[in-house]
């Protein structure tokens, strides 16, 4: 299955016509890419001390497609961390391991909260707990 071209921004949704996003929209290379290989971005990266924290935002039951799976499963098993992030205000997150696999661990959070654990993981990769 082929990546569906953006209908309209998932933050304003203004139409997707109505807006250039130049290079970030990655026809540019996709179309040089063979079968279906498509970029990913990366919705949130943060490093301390050599660790890395992966957050991918999705809005509230929206599942995660196989190709963002996949990658996300090479960064946990390259040692980073990933969370996966749904909805906005009532924030449900889950842990992504080794296989690929979502474990519940939070939620609802309001931002604030999302932040405050956030935070705690930067305190303990500063102390190298992780």
């Amino acid at each position: 299955m082929a990546n569906q071209p953006l209908r309209h921004c998932p933050l304003c949704g203004t139409a997707a016509e109505a807006i250039n996003i130049g290079l970030r929209d990655y026809a540019w290379v996709s179309e040089k890419l063979p079968g279906h290989v498509a970029p990913a971005d990366v919705d949130f990266l943060l490093e301390r001390n050599g660790r890395f924290l992966v957050l991918e935002f999705k809005p509230l039951n929206a599942p995660l497609s196989m190709g963002q799976r996949i990658t996300l499963k090479q960064m946990v098993r390259k040692g980073f961390t990933v969370w996966m992030v749904w909805g906005d205000e009532n924030i449900e997150v889950g842990v992504m391991d080794a296989a690929g696999d979502v474990k519940f661990v939070a939620g609802p959070l309001t931002p604030d909260e999302l932040a405050a654990r956030v935070a705690r993981w930067f305190e303990q990769a500063t102390r190298g707990e992780l």
